[in-house]
């Protein structure tokens, strides 16, 4: 598999977001499993990358449903993309909106994921 185009990425990455704030979680795994059919890695930074699927699987179940991500910026430079997420929590929670940065690495079938988020405690 060649490197994702520019438009590729951009489809998969406004599409990921829309997908899981429609709460439509396999279209969103489908979506991933298409783009990234060799590899997929998360790490939320301070921590050890993670194996992708597993890290996408707990974080359907902790927040599916609970958060809605609203893109504030979406930047794409060759293979890779930068998104300022805004994430929404449900208002029951009381948990304010957080900023998260994403940054994207697509490389011929592999994805590497990194997120930043405000720390609640020191890693």
């Amino acid at each position: 598999m060649e490197t994702a185009s520019r438009e590729e990425i951009e489809l998969f990455l406004r599409g990921q977001y829309r997908l899981w704030n429609e709460g439509k979680f396999e279209d969103m795994l489908a979506l991933f499993r298409k783009i990234a059919p060799a590899k997929l890695t998360i790490e939320y930074v301070g921590l050890p990358p993670q194996d992708g699927w597993q890290a996408l699987d707990e974080m359907c179940e902790a927040y599916g449903g609970k958060t809605q991500a609203e893109v504030q910026e979406l930047l794409i430079n060759g293979n890779e993309a930068a998104v300022h997420v805004l994430n929404l929590r449900d208002k029951s929670t009381g948990i304010a909106p957080s900023p998260s940065i994403e940054f994207y690495r697509f490389d011929k079938g592999n994805l590497e994921i990194r997120y930043f988020y405000r720390a609640n405690h020191p890693v």
